[in-house]
C-alpha cells in the first residue's frame, strides 16, 4: 500500500478541481470532502461529512459498499474505477465517474474517492445510442407503410409461435389484402397510392399489440400477428379495420375508396414461420379464385 504524507494529501484535496473525498473504510463516515465537492453537489461546508455513505451514493446500500472496499483492499493495486450517481442538492442525481484509491495517512487506511461528472457526456451516449437503434430500426422498416419488412417480421412471428405452443394456445395471422392498390395507382397515381399505404400502414399499427407485430407481406398484402386471438377478438378487430379504412378520404382524389379482404389463420403448428406464411398466402390466393368474401377463414395443409 504506498504511503502518502498528510501534507502531499492536504495539498492535492486544496488544489483539485475535481471531486475529492475521504472515507474512513471502518466506520463508513466521511472524514473530509473539498470544496470542489461541495459547490458541484450544493452542499454547504462540511455538510458531506455528515452524510452517510449510502446518501451520496443511492446506488450502493452499507453491505454492497462494505463488500467494494473489502475487494479493494484486498486487490494488488489498490484502486478501481466505477461510473455511478451522486445525490446533488441542486441537479438531483448526477452521473460521476469516480476512482478509489487506498492511501494510508497518520497510519490509518482511508480511502480516497475523486472524480468528475460526466452527466451530459453520458447524455450524449445515450441519445447517440437512441439514435443509431432509430437508425437500425428505420433499415427494418418498408418505407412505404411504416410497418416491418417480411424479413425482419419473422423472429417476432417465430416467438408469438413458440408461445402457442408451450401455452397450447392457438394465435390469429391476419393478412389484410388491399385489393385495388394496382387501380388507385393506375388511376389517381403514384402519389395516390403512396398516401393510402402509409395511412393503412398508420391504421393497422394501432390495432396491433405491438409495432412489431405488423409486416408487409407483398404488394399489396399486409400480415398482422394476433396473439391468443379469439374468434370475437378478431370479428372485432375486422369491424375496426373495415371502419377505419372506409373511412379514408382524400380531398384531392374524392371517388377514391380502398378494398380490403382478409384472410385469417389460427392455430399452433410447429413449423417454420416463412413456410407458414407461404402456405397461409397460398390458400388465401386459391380461396380468393373461388369466392367474393369479405373474410376468409383460413385452414393451409402443414407438414408436421
Amino acid at each position: 500500500m504506498m504511503v502518502v504524507s498528510d501534507q502531499l494529501i492536504g495539498a492535492a484535496i486544496a488544489q483539485s478541481r475535481e471531486l475529492l473525498l475521504l472515507l474512513d473504510p471502518k466506520s463508513l463516515n466521511f472524514v473530509y470532502s473539498n470544496s470542489a465537492a461541495e459547490t458541484a453537489l450544493g452542499y454547504a461546508d462540511g455538510e458531506i461529512c455528515e452524510l452517510s455513505p449510502h446518501d451520496l451514493f443511492p446506488e450502493f446500500s452499507v453491505p454492497e459498499l462494505t463488500a467494494i472496499l473489502d475487494n479493494l483492499s484486498s486487490s494488488d493495486h489498490k484502486s478501481m474505477t466505477m461510473n455511478t450517481v451522486l445525490v446533488s442538492k441542486l441537479a438531483g442525481m448526477r452521473d460521476y465517474s469516480l476512482q478509489l484509491q487506498c492511501v494510508e495517512i497518520d497510519q490509518k487506511d482511508m480511502i480516497l474517492v475523486s472524480g468528475h461528472d460526466v452527466t451530459e457526456r453520458m447524455a450524449e451516449t445515450d441519445q447517440m445510442h437512441e439514435m443509431l437503434a432509430e437508425a437500425q430500426m428505420d433499415s427494418m422498416l418498408d418505407p412505404a407503410t411504416g410497418l416491418l419488412q417480411r424479413v425482419y417480421f419473422l423472429p417476432y412471428m417465430h416467438g408469438v409461435m413458440s408461445k402457442a405452443l408451450e401455452t397450447k394456445k392457438p394465435f390469429g395471422l391476419m393478412l389484410l389484402d388491399l385489393e385495388n392498390m394496382a387501380d388507385i395507382n393506375e388511376k389517381y397515381g403514384q402519389p395516390a397510392g403512396e398516401r393510402v399505404l402509409l395511412h393503412i400502414g398508420q391504421i393497422v399499427k394501432r390495432v396491433v399489440e405491438m409495432p412489431e407485430y405488423a409486416a408487409r407481406f407483398s404488394g399489396k398484402k399486409l400480415c398482422l400477428l394476433l396473439p391468443l386471438a379469439t374468434k370475437g377478438s378478431v370479428q372485432e378487430l375486422v369491424s375496426h379495420l373495415m371502419r377505419a379504412i372506409a373511412r379514408l378520404s382524400y380531398p384531392e382524389w374524392p371517388e377514391l375508396k380502398v378494398k380490403a379482404r382478409m384472410g385469417i389463420y389460427f392455430g399452433n403448428p410447429e413449423v417454420d414461420p416463412e413456410v407458414l406464411l407461404e402456405r397461409v398466402g397460398t390458400e388465401y390466393r386459391d380461396r380468393r379464385l373461388q369466392g367474393d368474401e369479405v373474410l376468409t377463414l383460413l385452414n393451409p395443409k402443414l407438414d408436421t
